[in-house]
């Protein structure tokens, strides 16, 4: 018994489809499963860091539980809306520019970090009330809201140079000839 997904299924990756159409596909694949990685360790890493200035802060002025609390809290807040934040952007900006960048052949990591500095520059904005000056970057981490999207920029050009330089010999080689 055939259903309505298989068949769809069966037309999306028909044996007509052109090889470079489904490479393009495979690469954009795994081009999003490397942006949530990156984007889940970048906010792991901006949520510990956020702790880590929670609890420095708490040992300079003195310790207290609801003050420990209250660092935990905070980091493990930004840690989870970072993520959030991220996952929109990996969705909505990440991967079409994936594929803009990747039918131009520009396999570089400068877009994904000016485009993560662009999306969290927006983010501080917004929250911030729609105005921020430099006095505010500052004061309680907030350049801290900045760094998630540019780390998570970086990993992903980190994690994708394999596949870059994959796509670049696949690309430089020979045509290959299947005689049946």
């Amino acid at each position: 018994m055939e259903t309505i997904l298989s068949r769809r299924a069966a037309r999306h990756y028909s044996a007509a489809m052109e090889p470079e159409a489904v490479y393009a596909q495979i690469r954009a694949h795994i081009a999003f499963e490397h942006m949530l990685v990156a984007v889940l360790i970048a906010s792991a890493v901006c949520g510990a860091l956020k702790l880590a200035i929670g609890l420095a802060a708490l040992a300079l002025h003195g310790l207290s539980f609801d003050g420990a609390l209250s660092a935990v809290y905070g980091g493990v807040a930004f840690a989870c809306i970072s993520f959030l934040v991220g996952f929109f952007a990996a969705v909505a900006i990440g991967l079409p520019l994936f594929l803009a960048l990747e039918r131009a052949k520009l396999r570089k990591t400068w877009p994904y970090v000016v485009a993560g500095f662009f999306i969290e520059s927006f983010v501080a904005v917004a929250l911030a009330g729609g105005t921020l000056t430099f006095s505010d970057l500052g004061a309680d981490g907030w350049w801290l809201v900045f760094l998630p999207g540019v780390l998570a920029a970086i990993l992903f050009g980190r994690r994708m140079r394999p596949v870059w330089r994959a796509a670049e010999k696949a690309e430089s080689a020979p045509p290959l000839y299947r005689i049946h």
